[in-house]
């Protein structure tokens, strides 16, 4: 039988006392950004729509726990925070009442719902998009505040039955452009 009392000799319930070698948290400076677009989140999905409203001119803070991207977008001249954006002294500082829309791109529903949820108490009209691999995180992050959810499989789906239907208005095109731009976009990615 497993109990859920942990016996002091076995071990504690008590987090362990902070090592004296952890670093210390970079401070935390607040944006005067505004009009901008917050990204929380900086992987394969993330690092796609920043290059997109990059090339866009468009005013961009990211907040990312990932300190290599994060030194990689200020050599670019990028704001961004290091920082869990589930953290609230994390996401108050991104000004998201001056904010034009929050995109949460990381793949924890359970996370980004945690933010939708402060970002939706922060400003009741701020649009924000998220992201899911499910219906039930889907239904989780609207629940939380979301204005929109996008999930994945649905939006490839929808591509590839657009593909269809364009090869059925231009039936024997059998034009591989898409192929080759897929091609060369993974490759391109892969040389960054």
């Amino acid at each position: 039988m497993l109990s859920a009392r942990r016996d002091k000799t076995v071990g504690s319930a008590e987090p362990p006392a902070a090592s004296s070698k952890e670093v210390p948290r970079e401070p935390i400076v607040p944006t005067s950004l505004s009009n901008h677009v917050v990204l929380v989140g900086h992987g394969r999905v993330g690092s796609e729509v920043s290059a997109a409203l990059m090339t866009k001119r468009t005013p961009l803070l990211i907040i990312s726990e990932h300190e290599e991207a994060i030194a990689n977008l200020r050599e670019k001249g990028v704001e961004s925070i290091i920082g869990n954006a589930a953290e609230p002294d994390v996401l108050s500082a991104a000004n998201l009442a001056e904010a034009r829309c929050l995109l949460v791109t990381i793949p924890d529903a359970f996370e980004g719902g945690q933010v939708v949820e402060q970002a939706r108490a922060s400003n009741s009209h701020l649009l924000i998009l998220a992201r899911a691999h499910s219906e039930e995180e889907l239904e989780h992050l609207v629940r939380h505040g979301a204005s929109s959810v996008v999930m994945g499989e649905s939006e490839i789906a929808k591509a590839m039955v657009k593909d269809v239907e364009a090869a059925g208005r231009n039936p024997g095109a059998g034009d591989q452009t898409a192929a080759r731009q897929t091609r060369t976009k993974a490759k391109e990615r892969a040389e960054d």
